[in-house]
Parts: C-alpha cells; sequence; structure tokens
C-alpha cells in the first residue's frame, strides 16, 4: 500500500477507536463506576495517539477527542475541546522532537496530561464559579476519575502503537 492510504486507515482506525471509546464510556451500566466516577475514555485515545503523530495530527485527534467528552461529561462544547486540543499538541511535539515516544516516558506524558486537564476542568467548572462543597466533589469524583484514566489509557498506548506500527510505512 502508498503511504497515503496508510496513513488514511490509520486515521481511521484512531477514529473507530473514539467512537468506540465514546460508546463504552456513556453506555451506562456498562463500566462500573469505582468511587463515583467513569473513565474518560476518549482522553486515553487522544493522548495515546498523540504519542505517535506529529504535532497537527495529534492536535485534530485531540480536538476530536474533547467534543466527545465535553458531550459526554461536561454541559457544553469547549473546556475538553480546548484542553484537549493544545495538550495533545505539545505531546505530539515533545514525544517527535525532544523526548522519545517509550512506554516509560508515555506514563510521565500521561500523568502529566491527566492530572493538567482535569485540574483545569475543577478550576473552570467549580472553583471559578463558587460551586458549594467543590472539595467534596473532588475527592469523590475527580480524584478516581483521574487515576482511572491514566491506568486505562495503558492499554490505548499498546493499541495505539500497534495501530501506528501496522499502519506507517517502514523507512
Amino acid at each position: 500500500m502508498s503511504d497515503r492510504s496508510n496513513s488514511f486507515f490509520r486515521y481511521l482506525a484512531y477514529v473507530i477507536e473514539i467512537i468506540v471509546a465514546f460508546v463504552l464510556a456513556t453506555t451506562p451500566h456498562l463500566l462500573p463506576e469505582l468511587f463515583g466516577a467513569k473513565p474518560v475514555l476518549t482522553v486515553c485515545v487522544a493522548l495515546t495517539a498523540a504519542i505517535f503523530e506529529r504535532e497537527i495530527p495529534a492536535m485534530i485527534i485531540g480536538m476530536v477527542s474533547g467534543m466527545m467528552a465535553d458531550i459526554a461529561y461536561t454541559d457544553s462544547i469547549g473546556l475538553f475541546t480546548i484542553t484537549l486540543t493544545i495538550v495533545c499538541f505539545i505531546v505530539g511535539y515533545a514525544a517527535n522532537n525532544l523526548i522519545m515516544a517509550t512506554f516509560p516516558n508515555f506514563l510521565l506524558y500521561a500523568a502529566i496530561a491527566v492530572g493538567a486537564i482535569f485540574m483545569l476542568y475543577y478550576l473552570i467548572a467549580f472553583v471559578i464559579p463558587g460551586t458549594d462543597d467543590n472539595w467534596t466533589y473532588f475527592t469523590n469524583h475527580l480524584v478516581s476519575r483521574m487515576v482511572q484514566t491514566y491506568i486505562c489509557s495503558i492499554p490505548f498506548y499498546f493499541l495505539n502503537k500497534f495501530i501506528y506500527n501496522s499502519l506507517t510505512p517502514e523507512v
């Protein structure tokens, strides 16, 4: 196959993966709620795809995944869309130009990115508006969601590594 068709099928695989992750995360009673929250699987897909792709494709994958996360978890489109777009661009740039995309480095990228995304969500959605009992929401739901999202990103890393290696032409 040509380089163009490989890229097309790789991006198609990412889109299918985003849709499947969205369906898994939003179907009631399919995934168990541990400590009052479910993982945000579209964030897992975006971060793991961003570590293998260049900056612009990573940014687009982050934007699409962010829109799906906004639809599933927030009242409006914007928060996850903007943050995942920026974070995936940074991860794509860093993984391709600064630090190699190895599994231990991915664990570091994912820990920082997931923490930053959810802390920004907490700040914008609860702290700035002055929501009552925002600390209770943080401890009962958000910490669990951050940990679960981080842990669930590990299988997605290996899936996206397989997709990238299978559908990237050898040089």
